[in-house]
This record gives C-alpha cells, structure tokens and sequence, in this order.
C-alpha cells in the first residue's frame, strides 16, 4: 500500500480524514498480528463509529472467535451480531 502525505497546507485537508486513513491502514494490517485483541477491538470500534458501521465490519472471524473466547465487552446493537457458541 503507497500513501501520500496529505498537503497540510491545502484548504480541503481534513485532519480527520488523515486519521481515518491511518486508521484504515492499521486495520489492514491485523493480519501481522501487530495489535492485541482488546486494542484492535478499540480501534475498529473508533473506525465504525466515524464511519458509521458496527465494529463487526473491520475485524475478521478469528478476530471474533477471541472476542467471544475472551468474553470481552461486546454490544450487538453498536458493534454488531458475534458468532453463535455451541455448547460444550
């Protein structure tokens, strides 16, 4: 992936849009492993809130697979449906 750096000068930039950006980025980058659960879950939730989406968008089914495994703070209505257990 090639990024520019935004011309911070220009009257359009939006430093929002630069953070979103490297936001984005991170998120594509999950599959190095490069984050904890709970920060990768941090940051999906900051890039779903401004973009307006449920945070289940931004991480994969591992990702969701340690969220229920970990049972970690989890809101359907804002984050999104987590995958159905089966019972031991």
């Amino acid at each position: 992936m090639t990024t520019m750096t935004p011309d911070l000068s220009s009257p359009e930039f939006d430093p929002r849009d630069a953070v979103l950006d490297a936001a984005l980025s991170l998120l594509e980058a999950r599959a190095a492993h490069m984050a904890t659960i709970d920060e990768w879950v941090g940051l999906a939730r900051a890039v779903a809130q401004c973009q307006g989406m449920q945070t289940v968008g931004y991480l994969t089914d591992r990702d969701l697979d340690q969220v229920v495994e970990d049972e970690m703070d989890w809101d359907a209505e804002r984050d999104g449906p987590l995958p159905e257990v089966e019972p031991d």
